[in-house]
């Protein structure tokens, strides 16, 4: 049980950091990315406002000018900030801007006839090869976007069309390398957290697994230092029967001596079988033979409650685990079903096997379930009674006991209510 819990705390952890590195990584590259278009953007509105080209492109604070106000006094080499493109000391638009820039134009007719097409600002695209991308695009109705590495702008122009293409290769490509890098780093700091938390888990889960060793040994002392004392009670109250003869006082001491001999027996079998020292001895048996076997003796019980026991075994299944366990584990969820089947109810309970997993159904009818999951039933001393009222036996150990058994073979235990009038365990192996 510690072992799972330390590789549940190990799995949770890494998961929640790798799922905020996820987060993060991808949160950057998308912004990275809206900022590169939106830069491209601004070039292309420019561009377009201009008329495909750079125009009278302000280089200090004698070359631009406002309508509404004289330019104010700036330092040399810097200009006025215009925010629809970008252009000043804090914009990403500079003096360089129009020498760093590659793009190129074309001017359509409504057509799509070439009106111009200017390639001077680019090496790569050649005059027919810019006609035809702007002709596709145009036919097509787009508007802007990307085209592999360039990033285009479609505007009316009087009576023309303007299409512009700003080669967008670089950017891409330091995008690209940038996230790159970046995952890179987070699945680096992942190794590096996972290495970190194996080392530390042990640490932290440390007083958990001292609380719960102390819990087993003090369940084990416990067990062995109450059968002197429950063993003589026994034999003092079967002496004052011979010499005072039975009444029901001693019959209540007998039935609730049993009652708690039983319940340190099986507390004692229950803490043994959590102990990760303990080695089940597993073995290849016949299971629809031993499944019929442990049913066998339910049937009588069932009739004297007015239960009715239906089983379907499949036959010839066979399976490797500890037999002994495997009967425990029949026997219990039949126990329990034919405790808490009311009168007149019906009991089913099914051995099949679906490819390489066995299943084990048992299918009861219930009252005053609520219909779903309910795995709170697998809790120790949980009772399917609430008042543990004593007309009911049971201390609510078997269902975890059952539990523990499914565990140790590598299977899950579902307990679900279809309809809150039944209840049903299954067992996968």
């Amino acid at each position: 049980m510690i072992k799972k819990l330390r590789r549940s705390f190990i799995v949770t952890s890494m998961i929640s950091v790798i799922a905020v590195l996820a987060l993060i990584v991808a949160a950057i590259n998308i912004i990275n990315r809206i900022n590169s278009a939106n830069e491209a953007d601004m070039l292309l509105r420019y561009l377009a406002d201009n008329g495909g080209s750079f125009g009278a492109f302000p280089r200090g604070k004698d070359d631009w000018q406002r309508d509404d106000a004289a330019p104010p006094e700036l330092p040399e080499g810097e200009f006025l900030r215009d925010h629809r493109y970008g252009i000043g000391q804090r914009g990403f638009m500079t003096a360089e801007t129009p020498y760093e820039t590659r793009f190129f134009t074309v001017i359509l007719k409504d057509n799509g006839d070439p009106v111009t097409i200017d390639t001077g600002k680019i090496a790569a695209v050649g005059s027919d090869e810019a006609l035809g991308l702007a002709q596709t695009l145009f036919s097509q109705g787009a508007e802007s976007g990307y085209y592999g590495d360039y990033r285009f702008l479609i505007t009316r122009q009087t009576d023309n069309n303007l299409c512009v293409f700003v080669d967008r290769s670089r950017a891409l490509r330091d995008m690209r390398g940038f996230m790159t890098i970046s995952i890179l780093v987070s699945l680096g700091a992942s190794a590096a957290i996972f290495v970190l938390i194996f080392i530390l888990s042990g640490a932290v889960i440390r007083p958990a697994a001292e609380s719960y060793e102390k819990q087993k040994k003090f369940i084990t002392d416990a067990g062995h230092e109450l059968k002197t004392p429950l063993a003589v009670i026994n034999s003092c109250n079967e002496v004052i029967e011979m010499e005072q003869g039975e009444s029901k006082w001693t019959k209540g001491i007998a039935a609730q001596t049993e009652r708690l001999a039983t319940l340190t027996k099986e507390l004692v079998a229950l803490a043994r079988m959590d102990e990760s020292g303990a080695k089940p001895d597993f073995e290849v048996f016949g299971l629809s033979e031993t499944v019929t076997e442990i049913l066998d003796p339910f049937v009588i019980p069932a009739e004297l409650k007015g239960v009715t026991l239906k089983t379907e075994i499949m036959p010839d299944i066979s399976f490797r685990g500890d037999k002994g366990l495997i009967a425990k584990l029949c026997s219990i969820i039949a126990d329990n079903a034919v405790k808490y089947t009311p009168e007149g109810g019906t009991i089913t309970f099914t051995l099949t096997k679906k490819g390489r997993r066995i299943y084990i159904v048992s299918e009861n009818t219930a009252e005053g379930i609520e219909k779903g999951a309910h795995p709170e039933f697998f809790d120790r001393f949980r009772r399917g009674d609430a008042s543990r009222n004593s007309d009911t036996p049971g201390y609510g150990i078997g269902l975890s006991m059952a539990q523990s058994i499914v565990q140790t073979h590598g299977g899950k235990t579902d307990a679900v209510s279809k309809d809150g009038k039944s209840f049903t365990i299954t067992v996968r192996l």
